[in-house]
């Protein structure tokens, strides 16, 4: 049994195991982020509730709990507080007061009072009696905030009435039209709910907590002379520019940072100040590192980053000072607020990925459309486990006490519920956090973040049924690209979440309603400049719906701005002066040349296919000739930036794989992530490519969210990679480090043969701070293992990597039982991590740990189903312990995955001889017969072993005997066809193999038990042939072979009873006793010589008779 497959024997690669967020964690700055919590309950009694719910601190009456256990995070309040209707606020004060005793799941002794009521507040439905003018600001909230096709001018005089709040909402409309989200959250309404400063109470609260309060009490003030319509739509109005602002710095551009030349007499000022954040956290950006120096003075508390980062918190120097703005996050802001921004982001024990551009953003358009969208649900924190029971069942508190008017708090809920846009842009929201998320790509099996999970299917649900089962227009046209748009945006949030499917059934659902025709064909066709014969391609043909059918023509009053979005295509002729390959397939058919005109939204809808075509097929080429077809489609057409620049960058992706296409592909993505910046860049190489040949913040944006356009992160990421891959190691080890994963760094520089390089590296990440990651990749490179040994001591022993390098270490230098404590050890931590596991269980093999090999090839198997040697391992080990019967399954998967390993074969045919399976033993020999037999097979496969076919033929002949003695007609039927397959066996060994003498033997005893005289003749004779080798006669053991088989010889001979054959065993006999006569004249004569002239006399005597 192979223990030790050949893949298996090496080291582990540094990233075999590791994953993105491993690598945000360990570049983090922590200052700045409240680890301190409390996960004890709290019985909270009639007197107590009134105590806290006045706003006094409720903390004395919670039991602590040990620092050791404040990275545990912070559990979700449960309890419920109704703001009723005018109507029924003085009954429902007196039912609050009188309430019986409740029980809260508090976080922490500082997380109680206003904090927990405001967590999980539940308003009573009313219905609010809208003026004309509030109609007509739903009616426009409807028609600009859904999706609609092209570009939709706002109308500010369809409003009608002239007053200072309608002429505010006016100018907010006008703002988000022409894409200027920062204005928008620089306005009079951003500010006054965002841009005062904290409150005294606030530290109890976290950050988006203290959003929501703000929300509620802007609602809540009954001085406000604004109808809650007004303020609604102002509110979502800045949700959606917070969302659209963060898009615009994270995926599409373009960006806000000073590459461009600044205005004059803003030279100082960062385009971000005074909204990134706003003043209401002012504390908190300024005041991070005091806090990390030990100030008491906090500001705001945030969610707890969970125990899955702790390997990096014990690594974070207490006395740290603020590192520089990275130049990729662009901000104004430090890395301890942006570190606290990202703690309130974390969801399910992910953490978002660090090199992210200002996610204050996100965090702050989360927290309004979420409470627009859904007023009446409790805040939830996405870092928890929600346990839905305690919010059923949780009590009713007075919600007087947290400040908030009740008429007002009741109309908001109404008045959010009858905006049209809030459920669609908070999915929008919701998916753009999924996409922050750091997990490590294709290896995200769909069970990442199920809290972002059941929300997006919950808000996808309710727009489903609002906008694609309903008709919400009178224009039938535009309820069709609503419906359409709806269903390709949740298709899409089903692959970002890589749900069963990936979104397949909604594309087509999208396809259906749009009513598009798509017809994937082949055609002849011209690839190459210099092809003189067409040959079959790819086509495909798309019609929209026939009140949109129009050909495409030459140009158009747009042809100019469709120039600029041309301009993004790198061709093949400005890569190199002899390209081969034409831009466009030339197909022999003209009409096939010629395409329908399609709206942008049809051309999502193809992007949304030749993405399920992907999604379902391995990446070969075939696969991408489809997925090309697709594309090609779509860039016949050039009218939206975003859409142009998806299907360049797929199409750029399918041509790295080709020879005459990668040059072009690898500087079409370095082009496209080049376009997100106002820098000058060698694909963008003057100020009027910036300015003037680039598309606005809001046209980029306008059909983002129906496309798969990556963040620029993983546009980077996946730039450098594509250079690592060709050898541009050194450039790749650049955009790494922008990135700040650390080690493809090393890694590049290692490849690079710059060791020396990658050590500076390491060494100066470590002398800014001392992180247990970095340490570790100091280890791999210096072989020190003093370096692993930090690494643990600054992550408490927590950080895997460093006991999965101790354990290589150990196990190169030969000390097993060092190196398999600390493969647990890390195993303990992370226990996915297939490989590790397999190498415990050869070093316990080795050791003669049999349960815990077993147990190790156990979880591979479970981990990694598809892995053969670790199948054949749990079977060796099942072998060993004398468990034939668990032994055999295990090999049956293990030949699943690969039938060439003549190992498994091997001991696939003991175990079936143990269990008596002598069919299936029989083909596992023919199958070592056939492996042996080809052309390059290995000298190391053996033939089928002696004992294997005596136990085979001997089994098999008493089966038989057993069912006739038993008169069983189907074990009698069952027995025939196994000694049929055995025959065809034993022929295509004596025919295929060495000749052997024992082979010869058992099929004459076979075929003696058969009744076939004639062969038991034939094989002996063979087999007296095969052992006529030199010096038999000196053997003693092959003296009593030759004597045993000549008389058999001479029995059949006898048997037979002709003069003949009779002959023939007297010449055979005197032979064979000369021969042994002469080799022992020296020596005592061997006893078998008269047993010889015993069967010589017997011979003469049956002779005689015969005469």
């Amino acid at each position: 049994m192979n223990a030790f497959p050949a893949s298996q024997n090496g080291g582990f690669s540094s990233d075999t195991d590791s994953d993105d967020s491993d690598v945000a964690f360990a570049c983090m700055d922590f200052s700045g982020v409240d680890f301190g919590g409390d996960d004890d309950d709290v019985i909270v009694g009639e007197e107590e509730a009134d105590v806290k719910a006045s706003g006094d601190d409720g903390g004395s009456e919670a039991k602590a709990k040990d620092d050791d256990d404040c990275d545990e995070g912070i559990k979700n309040e449960s309890l419920n507080v109704v703001v009723p209707s005018s109507s029924q606020e003085n009954d429902q004060e007196k039912t609050s007061a009188s309430s019986e005793s409740v029980r809260t799941f508090s976080s922490s002794s500082n997380h109680a009072g206003k904090k927990n009521a405001l967590s999980s507040i539940i308003f009573h439905e009313i219905e609010l009696d809208l003026t004309e003018v509030d109609k007509k600001i739903l009616a426009i909230e409807k028609d600009q905030l859904l999706p609609f096709s092209g570009k939709m001018t706002f109308d500010a005089s369809s409003i009608g009435e002239d007053n200072d709040e309608v002429n505010e909402l006016k100018e907010l409309f006008s703002l988000l039209e022409n894409g200027h989200y920062a204005d928008i959250l620089r306005s009079h309404v951003a500010l006054g709910l965002f841009g005062s400063d904290l409150k005294d109470d606030a530290s109890e609260l976290t950050m988006i907590e203290q959003m929501k309060r703000n929300v509620l009490e802007y609602f809540s003030t009954e001085t406000h002379s604004n109808s809650q319509i007004i303020r609604c739509a102002e509110l979502e109005i800045i949700g959606i520019a917070s969302l659209n602002l963060f898009l615009q710095l994270n995926y599409t551009g373009p960006s806000m940072d000073r590459g461009m030349k600044p205005e004059e007499g803003k030279e100082d000022q960062h385009p971000l100040d005074g909204i990134n954040p706003h003043g209401m956290f002012r504390a908190l950006d300024s005041d991070a590192n005091t806090k990390s120096q030990g100030s008491t003075k906090t500001g705001v508390s945030v969610s707890t980053p969970l125990s899955s980062i702790s390997e990096d918190i014990a690594g974070t120097s207490n006395t740290q000072k603020d590192a520089g703005i990275h130049s990729l996050k662009e901000t104004n802001t430090t890395d301890a607020f942006h570190n606290a921004v990202l703690s309130e982001l974390a969801v399910d024990g992910e953490w978002p990925f660090q090199v992210c551009i200002a996610p204050y953003f996100l965090l702050l358009s989360r927290a309004i459309l979420s409470v627009l969208a859904e007023p009446t649900r409790p805040f939830r924190f996405w870092s928890e486990k929600e346990n839905l029971s305690n919010i059923k069942d949780a009590a009713i508190a007075d919600p007087a006490s947290l400040g908030i008017n009740s008429v007002g708090g009741a109309n908001f809920a109404a008045g959010a519920k009858l905006l049209s846009g809030a459920s669609l842009w908070n999915a929008r929201a919701i998916v753009a956090h999924r996409r922050l998320i750091s997990t490590k790509r294709d290896d995200d099996d769909g069970q990442t973040c199920p809290t972002l999970w059941n929300e997006a299917e919950a808000m996808f649900s309710r727009c489903l049924a609002a906008f694609c089962e309903k008709v919400i227009f009178d224009d039938e046209h535009r309820n069709t690209h609503v419906a359409t748009e709806v269903m390709l945006e949740w298709g899409l949030a089903q692959h970002h979440f890589r749900q069963v499917g990936r979104g397949k059934k909604s594309f087509n659902k999208a396809l259906e309603i749009s009513k598009l025709e798509v017809e994937v064909t082949g055609a002849e066709g011209k690839r190459t400049k210099y092809q003189q014969k067409a040959t079959a391609q790819y086509l495909v043909r798309a019609k929209p719906s026939s009140q949109e059918a129009t050909v495409q023509e030459a140009a158009d009053s747009t042809s100019e701005k469709k120039a600029h979005i041309e301009k993004q295509m790198i061709k093949h002729d400005e890569v190199s002066d002899d390209a081969l390959l034409l831009e466009k397939i030339k197909f022999e058919e003209q009409d096939d040349n010629v395409h329908y005109n399609l709206p942008i939204l049809d051309q999502s809808t193809l992007l949304a296919l030749c993405l399920d075509v992907k999604n379902d097929n391995p990446m070969d080429g075939l696969t991408g000739e489809q997925m090309g077809a697709f594309l090609a489609r779509v860039l016949h057409q050039h009218d939206d930036w975003m859409v142009y620049a998806t299907a360049l960058l797929e199409r750029a992706w399918l041509e790295c794989e080709r020879t005459h296409g990668r040059e072009r592909a690898i500087l079409q993505i370095q082009a496209l992530a080049d376009q997100h910046s106002n820098r000058l860049t060698l694909t963008q190489s003057t100020f009027k490519s910036v300015e003037e040949d680039s598309a606005p913040a809001q046209d980029r944006l306008r059909n983002l969210h129906g496309i798969v356009y990556p963040p620029r992160w993983d546009m980077l990421r996946d730039l450098a990679e594509r250079y690592a891959k060709i050898g541009i190691v050194t450039s790749a080890a650049e955009i790494f480090e922008e990135l700040e994963l650390w080690d493809d760094v090393v890694e590049c520089y290692r490849v690079a043969g710059k060791e020396s390089k990658a050590e500076e590296v390491v060494r100066a990440r470590l002398a800014e701070k001392e992180t247990p990651r970095m340490y570790a990749a100091l280890g791999d490179l210096t072989k020190d293992p003093q370096y692993f040994e930090r690494s643990l001591e600054l992550s408490n022993g927590k950080f895997h990597d460093a006991h999965v390098a101790l354990g290589n270490f150990y196990f190169d230098k030969g000390e097993l039982r060092k190196s398999l404590e600390h493969f647990l050890g890390g195993l303990e931590i992370k226990p996915l991590m297939p490989t590790v596991w397999f190498r415990v269980g050869t070093i316990s093999m080795q050791l003669s740990e049999w349960d815990t090999a077993l147990k190790a090839f156990t979880e591979v198997v479970q981990q990694e189903p598809e892995e053969g040697d670790a199948w054949a391992n749990v079977a060796a080990v099942h072998m060993h312990n004398r468990r034939a019967e668990e032994a055999y399954p295990a090999l049956i998967e293990s030949l699943k995955q690969n039938r060439n390993n003549w190992r498994v074969w091997v001991s696939k045919l003991y175990t079936c001889i143990d269990l008596k399976k002598y069919d299936e033993a029989v083909q596992t020999c023919m199958e070592l017969i056939n492996l042996k037999a080809r052309r390059k097979s290995s000298d190391l496969i053996p033939t089928p072993e002696e004992k294997c076919v005596r136990a085979i033929v001997g089994g098999s002949m008493q089966n038989y005997h057993d069912a006739r003695a038993t008169s069983d007609e189907i074990a009698l039927d069952s027995s025939k066809r196994t000694l049929t397959r055995v025959k065809q066996l034993l022929d295509k060994m004596k025919s295929s193999t060495k000749s052997e003498p024992w082979l010869f033997e058992i099929s004459a005893h076979f075929n003696e038990e058969m009744g076939w005289r004639e062969e038991v003749f034939n094989d002996l004779m063979k087999e007296y042939r095969t052992l006529q080798s030199v010096g038999w006669e000196e053997n003693p053991v092959k003296i009593s072979q030759m004597t045993t088989l000549v008389k058999e010889i001479f029995s059949y001979h006898k048997t037979n009873g002709t003069k003949e054959g009779l002959l023939k065993s007297k010449l055979l006999i005197n032979g064979v006793m000369k021969k042994i006569r002469d080799a022992s004249c020296d020596s005592k004569t061997p006893s078998e010589v008269a047993e010889l002239d015993a069967l010589l006399l017997d011979l003469e005597k049956t002779m005689a008779s015969t005469s």
